[in-house]
């Protein structure tokens, strides 16, 4: 493995915790610390998925939405070119606007799945479908919209009101979602993830369709292989599509890494994910030991995507000793690219 690129796919700033020193008491992250420090600089990116599928060199995929390639891991390709991801939710009413929750992100149970879609079929069947994809939601199918939409991932602990569906079928979009939230109130499986002591979902946040015809194939090139670790749905639909990837679920830490790979692409969610994915954890069984391979030479480089930003670290970059030293926080909220010495 000559380069290690970690994802933190839910780690966003809010714009009223910026300056940095506005977020109160945040938790010691030693390993993130100084790999961020020593970093050559942060790169502003508008969308980690659309980066990484060019830094993988799936360039024909780049400008196609998400949820169509993420569903082309389970679905064929006519059914797929109209898909839109359906994360369950859980939101939060306030006195003037809808928040979604801090740990609002929900996940469903692989085995409860049939039972979810069985149930949307009954009420939205058969022009609209709900099919199974991972703990983190699910993929619909038959909604023909062109919006603009949010990753419900930007949105923790946030009014979601600005983040609603726009463009052309925005509306339309908001209205489906709106007879979803009135369906899933009443749901008798709702009512058990009450007994059994899990949220419930408010609504399926719609987000990442559109009408962008996807290709056949992921790249127009052969291209280095790469090895795609995470829980996020697009990293399976790449690996579907792409001859020179595979897809693992994230190993517990970097030490359990394994394969020929050159490039290996880890994701993690580690603000609503679970506890292995939790920022502490991360910066004990992964910050700390590349920290460690890239002193000795074991990494050739690492990059680290947080907060709509890209840092790059160098092997031996510690020997920047001069580079002053500040919190990780801080790092995240620096601006746009600027290499320095």
């Amino acid at each position: 493995m000559r380069r290690l690129t970690l994802i933190l796919s839910d780690l966003y700033l809010p714009a009223e915790a910026v300056p940095a020193q506005s977020v109160a008491a945040p938790i010691d992250l030693p390993g993130l610390s100084w790999l961020l420090r020593f970093a050559s600089g942060s790169m502003p990116l508008s969308d980690w998925r659309q980066w990484l599928a060019g830094e993988i060199g799936a360039h024909a995929l780049q400008d196609v939405p998400p949820a169509q390639v993420a569903a082309r891991a389970q679905l064929p390709p006519e059914v797929a070119a109209g898909a839109w991801f359906a994360t369950p939710v859980h939101l939060s009413a306030r006195v003037d606007h809808v928040r979604l929750a801090d740990r609002g992100l929900l996940r469903v149970p692989p085995g409860d799945h049939a039972a979810w879609c069985g149930e949307f079929a009954r009420h939205f069947g058969p022009g609209l479908q709900l099919h199974p994809g991972n703990p983190r939601g699910f993929v619909l199918s038959g909604a023909a919209f062109e919006a603009d939409t949010t990753d419900p991932a930007r949105l923790l602990d946030s009014d979601v009101a600005p983040a609603l569906p726009r463009g052309s079928d925005g509306l339309a979009l908001r209205r489906l979602g709106a007879e979803i939230e009135m369906w899933l109130h009443a749901a008798p499986l709702n009512e058990a993830r009450e007994r059994a002591r899990l949220p419930r979902i408010s609504a399926l946040w719609l987000w990442g369709g559109g009408g962008a015809a996807i290709p056949g194939a992921a790249s127009e090139r052969e291209h280095e292989p790469v090895a795609l670790y995470g829980e996020d749905p697009y990293l399976a639909g790449l690996a579907a599509m792409d001859r020179q990837a595979s897809h693992s679920p994230a190993p517990a830490s970097l030490t359990a890494l394994e394969g020929a790979a050159p490039h290996h692409v880890v994701e993690f969610a580690p603000m609503s994910g679970d506890a292995q994915e939790s920022l502490a954890s991360l910066d004990e069984n992964w910050f700390l030991p590349a920290r460690t391979a890239l002193a000795a030479g074991v990494l050739a480089s690492l990059d680290i995507v947080a907060n709509d930003r890209c840092f790059r670290i160098a092997g031996r970059a510690g020997w920047r000793f001069w580079r002053r030293s500040r919190g990780w926080i801080d790092n995240l909220a620096r601006d746009a690219w600027s290499a320095k010495a």
